[in-house]
Parts: C-alpha cells; structure tokens; sequence
C-alpha cells in the first residue's frame, strides 16, 4: 500500500502530468477555451485557473509559510463550513483571474508544475504537514498525504479539461496507476495490479472506464453500475468518486 517510502510512484507522473497539460492547453482556441464543463460554473479556462490557483496556494503555504488562505477568508465568514470555505475561495480566485490571457495562465501553470515538483521532491515525505481530509486526518498528515491528495487534485481537473474538449479522460497506463494507489491508499484498502484495475474487493475495468470513474466522470449511480464487488464496498466508492450534480 502506497506510503511515504513508496511516494516516487506519485512523484513520478507529477511532471509528465502537467507537461501533458500545459501541451493540450497550448493548442487550444479561444472556443476551446470558453467551453463549459462538469464543473457548472467553470469554463476550461476557469478549471485551469483554478489549479494554477491551488499551485499558488500550496507554494504559499505549505513550502513558504504563509498564511493559509481558508483561515484567512474564515476570519471574513464567521460560522461557514469547510465546503463553503473552500468554494468561496475557489470561486473568488477564478473570478479575479479572468484577466488572465491564456497565454499566461499555459505559462504560469509550466512554472508552478516545476516549482511544486521541485518542493514536493525535496520535502521529507514523512515529516509532519497540513491535515488531509482526503486521508480523513483532522491532526498533522504525513508530507506524503498531500502530495498524494495533489496529484488526484490535478488528474480529475486535468480529465475534466479533456472531457469538456472531447477527449475522455486522463488514461495512460501511469496516471492510472498513481490514481488507483492514492485512492486505494485513501480507503485503507490495496490497490490491484492493472487491468483489469481494481480498488480492494472492487472492479473498476480497464484504463479508461477505471480513469473517468476515479477522476468523477459519473455521478454515484453510474459508479454502481459500472464496477463490480461486496454491496458495502462498491457503496463506499460510489459515495466517494460519484460526481454531485451541483459540483463546482
């Protein structure tokens, strides 16, 4: 099961991710960019900005320091919750960017990709960091939580891109491979060892169905029927990977 000594599996495909990225942004129309996605109130270019906004928000605080930006916007909402914390924030960040050329948010994200790259390669990955609520941790997560937490961040982002241009999901046999391990790792269960990928006692299939299922592709009811296992287990991973109608 994935831990801080078996980490590299991630750290991996975090560059080839975002050059892969950064490469499908660069040949993108301004129609491209317009175009909606599963995210309601994101455009392509809204879901891009919105992951060069969480590479500046974990440099920030996380490699240097400062203040995190959800304790400071809690401070201006007094009584939210987490999830309303988290989508004001997001959301205001994607709106003050829209000025932004997409020239510059492709350019800004290949020199965030390498910075967080860099950090992520240098820190201790078993030092003491943020809580993780992916790893259901309310203390200090171990360093590698959050780059594990940040790699599935980016591949369902990146999906999403893809799906909104037609596309399908992110589905190289790599990416595939370092998402069934977090997630696996998530759930305290083992990860399969390929196709068809499997999370635990639960059968997603092959690459591209076990890609879109991760990256929430499908809602909690499209999850049911597409995989196979125990009741309990499969319930679990519905409830986990399905996408909200309302997501944003």
């Amino acid at each position: 099961m994935l831990d801080a000594s078996s980490i590299s599996i991630v750290l991996d495909v975090l560059r080839p991710e975002r050059v892969a990225l950064v490469e499908l942004l660069r040949g993108l129309t301004p129609d491209e960019w317009a175009r909606p996605t599963e995210c309601p109130a994101y455009s392509v270019q809204g879901v891009a900005t919105h992951v060069l906004g969480d590479d500046l928000s974990l440099l920030s605080r996380q490699r240097d320091q400062a203040p995190n930006g959800l304790l400071l916007l809690a401070g201006e909402l007094a009584g939210a919750d987490f999830r309303t914390l988290l989508d004001t924030f997001n959301d205001r960040w994607v709106a003050a960017a829209r000025f932004l050329s997409p020239a510059l948010v492709v350019t800004l994200l290949e020199l965030t990709g390498e910075w967080t790259a860099d950090y992520y390669t240098e820190v201790d990955p078993s030092s003491p960091g943020e809580p993780v609520g992916f790893f259901r941790s309310s203390g200090p997560s171990p360093f590698w939580h959050a780059i594990a937490r940040e790699y599935v961040e980016r591949w369902v982002h990146h999906s999403q891109i893809r799906r909104a241009l037609g596309l399908g999901s992110l589905d190289d046999e790599r990416f595939v491979a370092a998402g069934v391990e977090v997630v696996a790792a998530a759930g305290g269960v083992e990860p399969g060892p390929g196709e068809p990928w499997s999370i635990g006692p639960v059968v997603l299939g092959p690459a591209r169905q076990a890609a879109a299922i991760l990256t929430r592709a499908h809602n909690a009811d499209e999850v049911r029927g597409l995989v196979t296992g125990p009741p309990a287990a499969v319930e679990r991973l519905a409830l986990a990977t399905g996408r909200p109608e309302d997501e944003d």
